[in-house]
């Protein structure tokens, strides 16, 4: 009878052993479920999956909004749950590109044998090339910012009749955290966050192009005018 009792006692501890080891590897488990469901409950869970989507899909673009007398204005739009840091904006024309510009003023030129000489030279620079008043402005999550591109010439009297320009952009969260997660993705190719937008300026109007599009815009420039397609620049373009 004794040694019965004693079989029994260690098949009760056997019961209560696997069910003690049942309970500990269900217990994490049950643990994590309870918080997701506080966490649903008091509202929070949508709020982070919501943070996270935007943060994985959302994004800074930019867009071109409508040219100016003297300049350009265009908009940056913030479609991430976080505040963003505008690192660097840049207007860049394509180098190794021919570009045209034509002249919407009366003049007068100077004229010599082979050549004529406008007003101020026939050398002249690209003040959008130099602008850098983007740089360190916070864009604040969901919200957009609209501002002022200087003109693609310093003449005024001259304006891009055919010109590829990219604007080149980089922008970083403001939140240390995030940041942080940013450079890892960074780090791991998962995401780059330097954005270049192409753009064909048409008589002063910018429209955006995919990257892998390659326009030769005097070419267009040639193609739509028949007077111009008869030109010396033209020979061999069409």
């Amino acid at each position: 009878m004794a040694a019965k009792k004693i079989k029994s006692k260690k098949k009760q501890r056997r019961i209560v052993e696997n069910n003690t080891k049942i309970t500990t590897k269900l217990n994490p488990l049950s643990k994590l479920n309870k918080t997701f469901l506080w966490l649903a409950a008091i509202g929070i869970l949508p709020v982070i999956s919501s943070y996270i989507f935007d943060f994985l899909t959302g994004d800074v673009e930019v867009k071109y909004l409508q040219s100016l007398e003297r300049g350009y204005e265009f908009k940056l739009i913030n479609n991430s749950s976080t505040d963003q840091i505008v690192e660097q904006f840049r207007i860049s024309p394509e180098f190794g590109q021919r570009i045209l510009f034509k002249i919407n003023k009366s003049v007068y030129g100077t004229f010599s044998e082979n050549r004529v000489t406008l007003p101020g030279g026939n050398s002249t620079y690209m003040p959008a090339f130099e602008y850098k008043e983007m740089n360190g402005y916070v864009l604040g999550a969901k919200s957009e910012v609209k501002f002022r591109i200087p003109p693609l010439t310093a003449r005024d009297y001259m304006t891009p009749e055919a010109i590829i320009v990219y604007a080149d952009y980089r922008t970083t969260s403001k939140n240390k955290i995030m940041k942080n997660i940013e450079q890892l993705l960074i780090f791991y190719k998962i995401r780059d966050f330097n954005k270049r937008q192409k753009y064909m300026v048409v008589d002063n109007y910018w429209t955006p192009l995919a990257q892998g599009n390659e326009v030769n815009a005097i070419k267009n420039a040639c193609r739509d005018d028949d007077i111009f397609s008869r030109s010396e620049i033209c020979r061999g373009k069409l």
